[in-house]
């Protein structure tokens, strides 16, 4: 079984299943090669993925561009009302 999450970082890994939790949500415990196990949401990797399925190559944005141009007007805004502390007005970080 591959971990396949783009977030992961041991995205692209393949691991060994030891056991499944079942459940809404169900849970894999898994054997890495060096012996280590862990408990991963099966919805993280291949294994109930339908056959012919072709996850996304690179992982989608956090923030697009008018999200991070809002960001920006938004710290702007409140460091001009002096809510921000800055080491010009004399409050320290």
């Amino acid at each position: 079984m591959t971990i396949t999450h783009p977030y992961h970082p041991l995205c692209g890994q393949q691991v060994e299943i030891v056991r499944i939790h079942r459940g809404s949500d169900p849970d894999i415990v898994v054997q890495f090669p060096d012996g280590l196990r862990a408990v991963i949401a099966m919805s993280w990797t291949d294994y109930a993925t339908p056959p012919g399925f072709d996850p996304p190559s690179t992982p989608p944005h956090l923030l697009d561009f008018d999200g991070l141009r809002q960001a920006v007007r938004f710290i702007d805004r409140i460091c001009q009302e002096g809510r921000f502390p800055t080491k010009e007005n004399g409050d320290e970080a």
